[in-house]
């Protein structure tokens, strides 16, 4: 049985948008009060992370599991259930955007470029009534990576950096991330950019997120790429030193061209790190 609600009146959408917003403030300003010794940047990531959870179940449920398929249905009315996950997620982008701008230095350009184009793309969904299935699906793809990052923040600000983990954390967010916003983020855009339903703007607007996108994905390729390259070298050294690989004390017959490499590692003090 659908859900009955008109959210078509305009101080309908205005009034549900500002509720959202008021409601992640409160939620921010209640852990504030309640965890006085917390940083606000912790508490701010907190509503982050239960922002993230709620939204990526919904944009996946009304976005993507009782709509039109994404990939051949683009561009039409929006359903009252994309509407209401617009609207709570509106609500958090304008007070995330807000926090950004106060606290200013702590997220970079290129997130606060990311969170305009989200909330641009969001309210002219809201305003026009249409193009909520690939915008929660944008919202899907890019929410869905968003918990990993977060635990990733608070397991180094609790000092958890470097267990088993935290480094199944990375990994799955690096996998998560490059999957969704890359493999599926690739194909979402080819099969919108050339449906004839949706309108010039949407088009435009998937392109410049999908380039956003690009953008924070080549920084993590370099993340990735140098931290487990480190951690391969830091590996194959110590597997050196385990089958019998050892360095000779003074250069006795047998000294070989991997031996002198290795006495300069030691020397060094690069032999037997861990990584960091």
């Amino acid at each position: 049985m659908e859900f009955m609600f008109d959210t078509s009146p305009p101080h309908r959408l205005i009034l549900g948008v500002i509720s959202s917003m008021f409601f992640w403030f409160a939620y921010y300003n209640i852990l504030c009060l309640k965890s006085p010794s917390r940083s606000y940047e912790w508490h701010c990531r907190v509503v982050t992370l239960t922002h993230a959870v709620i939204i990526t179940g919904m944009s996946f449920v009304f976005g993507v599991y009782f709509n039109p398929w994404l990939f051949t249905d683009p561009g039409g009315p929006n359903t009252v259930y994309e509407v209401l996950t617009l609207m709570l997620c509106l609500g958090y982008f304008l007070f995330d955007f807000g926090w950004c701008l106060w606290f200013w230095g702590q997220e970079s350009h290129l997130m606060l470029l990311h969170h305009v184009l989200s909330i641009v793309a969001m309210v002219v969904s809201l305003s026009w009534g249409i193009s909520g299935t690939e915008v929660n699906a944008a919202i899907f793809g890019s929410e869905i990576s968003n918990p990993l990052l977060q635990f990733r923040w608070f397991m180094r600000e609790t000092g958890h950096s470097g267990t088993w983990y935290y480094e199944v954390n990375d990994f799955l967010f690096v996998a998560t991330f490059f999957f969704c916003r890359t493999c599926l983020g690739t194909y979402l855009l080819y099969t919108h950019y050339f449906n004839p339903k949706p309108t010039k703007f949407f088009r435009m607007g998937g392109m410049g997120m999908y380039l956003v996108s690009w953008c924070f994905m080549i920084g993590i390729f370099r993340f990735a790429f140098y931290k487990y390259s480190k951690m391969y070298r830091n590996w194959k050294k110590k597997s050196a030193i385990v089958n019998g690989n050892t360095i000779p004390q003074n250069g006795v017959n047998g000294t070989s061209k991997v031996g002198v490499k290795q006495r300069k590692l030691v020397s060094n003090g690069d032999l037997g790190t861990t990584s960091g």
